[in-house]
């Protein structure tokens, strides 16, 4: 019995730190461990950027609806196309993918996954560095030429700290991040209170937002899309989570309190600290406000919250990597985690820089991805596929296999994906923040915005794809 209790053990744990579905006897995160994984994600320093961000163009007031609304409604299509169909199956976002993109085509799932995680997890680890360093700056206790060594030793210790929480696989995450997510909660209360309380609520709304353009519809809608565009981007991290929930029910709350409204309320302090001292980093703003013993509680916070949510964020790429046929058996846990921090490491020990002067282009480009992705996603499994996949297929790459499509590619879902972007892009582009689509004198971003027609209007290309091509062609075991 003992033997068999072992080898019990044992097959769970490979499925759970493997591409495998996991079956709702094995998932063993319950209401605690998803509440605990999902708030100890949800509460991280990309919050403050966030935060920042929207300061460019609103003023506390408008700014903290906007946040909030703009965090729900992100979460909404993002839990929508992304828990169900995990949950049901205990399947990761990738293999949730297959489907849609076919057995070959969600190579690009996995590419996006990956590049957005490590996007979001340099964010972090970057701004705990810079945390640090300028809080031990203002203390004294180290130089202004020693800033830069302190931020990237921090970083880079950081990276080790989150190697090591990881190597313990779905367990690991699960304990580690209860105890994370009440820490992180206490402190983040304490850090938003003391903000509002020390600098004045006053000063704080009588702030002037930098960027304001002198339309305050359009400053709306700007902070509204930085808010749905970066709450998509939880896309990536859905599967890994909620493939280890029971229910539906069970996961509903902590997907759309802690991943989405949490989020936004987190963001807030970015929003009022940079409001009312020009500097969206806590650490630096609490310094400058109440001294240097609140720079350190801020930077205590940062660092719980963001190994955290960069712990979480490793997992799912390594479940998503795991997708990859080459790196299923071949490659150890451990060899995995390396992949997927190794791009970090270089990342904040030499670019850091450069990636930080590039924030919100990297929130923007997140919406233009995976609007798109969400809107297909929703159309493909709830109107095609009726809530059910073929689970044999998803791990068929022979020409019986279902979701092959053409050579293992679904081009309609490719063309869907590539015109959902066009339309981003054209009614805002990431890079410039250019509001190209302007009919007479109306500007369509907004009152539309851009995260919310893509996934519209994606949606309705895949579907008229779908209708005339894939169906009758007998492509993608539509029924």
């Amino acid at each position: 019995m003992a033997t068999e209790s072992g080898a019990g053990s044992s097959a769970i744990g490979m499925a759970a730190e493997g591409s495998w579905p996991i079956a709702p006897s094995e998932r063993n995160w319950g209401v605690i461990g998803l509440f605990g994984v999902t708030l100890s994600a949800g509460i991280a320093a990309w919050s403050y950027a966030i935060g920042g961000a929207v300061s460019w163009y609103l003023t506390a007031g408008l700014g903290t609806i906007a946040m909030i609304a703009g965090a729900l409604v992100g979460m909404y299509f993002t839990t929508v196309a992304a828990m169900p169909v995990s949950i049901k199956y205990g399947i990761d976002t990738i293999a949730a993918s297959k489907p849609i993109y076919g057995f070959r085509g969600s190579a690009f799932a996995i590419f996006v996954q990956y590049a957005s995680i490590i996007g979001w997890n340099c964010l972090l680890i970057i701004l705990l560095g810079n945390a640090a360093a300028e809080v031990l700056a203002a203390g004294g206790i180290i130089g202004e030429d020693t800033k830069h060594i302190v931020q990237v030793v921090v970083s880079l210790a950081t990276v080790v700290l989150s190697f090591w929480m990881v190597l313990g696989g779905a367990d690991s995450v699960r304990d580690n991040s209860v105890w994370i997510a009440v820490a992180v909660a206490a402190t983040g209360l304490i850090v938003l209170f003391m903000l509002i309380a020390q600098t004045g609520w006053d000063k704080i709304a009588a702030g002037v937002p930098a960027y304001d353009t002198g339309d305050l519809h359009l400053n709306y809608s700007l902070g509204f899309e930085i808010l749905v565009a970066t709450v998509l981007s939880w896309w990536p991290y859905m599967g890994g989570i909620m493939r280890m929930g029971k229910s539906v029910s069970q996961a509903l709350l902590p997907a759309m309190i802690c991943l989405g409204l949490v989020t936004g309320l987190i963001g807030l302090i970015g929003l009022y600290a940079s409001l009312a001292t020009g500097v969206a980093d806590p650490s630096v703003a609490f310094v400058q406000v109440t001294g240097l013993w609140m720079g350190i509680v801020a930077v205590i916070f940062i660092a719980l919250a963001n190994i955290g949510t960069a712990v979480v964020g490793v997992y799912a790429t390594m479940i998503g990597l795991k997708q990859i046929p080459a790196l299923q058996f071949r490659l150890s846990w451990k060899i995995m985690a390396v992949i997927t921090l190794g791009p970090v490491a270089v990342i904040c020990a030499f670019f850091a820089d450069w990636f930080s002067a590039n924030i919100v282009t990297f929130m923007y480009l997140l919406g233009v991805v995976f609007a798109p992705i969400c809107g297909i996603q929703i159309v493909d499994y709830y109107v095609f596929r009726k809530q059910r996949l073929d689970v044999l297929s998803l791990y068929d790459d022979t020409a019986a296999g279902t979701y092959r499509f053409w050579g293992g590619v679904n081009w309609m879902a490719i063309l869907a994906t590539a015109f959902g972007m066009f339309v981003y892009w054209i009614l805002l582009d990431p890079v410039t923040y250019e509001n190209r689509l302007i009919i007479g004198d109306i500007n369509v971003f907004k009152y539309v915005t851009a995260s919310i027609p893509s996934i519209v209007l994606s949606g309705a290309a895949y579907a008229l794809l779908t209708r005339l091509v894939s169906i009758p062609m007998g492509k993608g075991g539509y029924r």
